[in-house]
């Protein structure tokens, strides 16, 4: 599975992700080039179309439409740190 590929489901558990570019969630949270965060677990929220997607260190929201350039191509914002 390329990087590029990576879906939110695809995201393991106490697995340690590297921010590989600067963005910001759909509440404004900013994540930066170079973050470690450890995946604790994610969530689908139908009546909003978004995710909540939770690490050890922050909470990342995605919503469908507003982040959908980061959920279609979830690996140029985040890489396995360790494989």
């Amino acid at each position: 599975m390329s990087d590029a590929s990576i879906e939110i489901q695809d995201l393991k558990v106490r697995s340690q992700y590297r921010v590989l570019q600067d963005f910001v969630d759909f509440n404004q949270n900013q994540f930066r080039r170079g973050e470690l965060l450890t995946f604790v677990e994610s969530n689908f929220i139908p009546y909003h179309g978004g995710y909540t997607v939770v690490f050890q260190e922050k909470t990342l929201y995605l919503q469908e439409e507003v982040n959908s350039d980061i959920l279609s191509s979830l690996g140029d914002y985040l890489r396995l740190a360790v494989e």
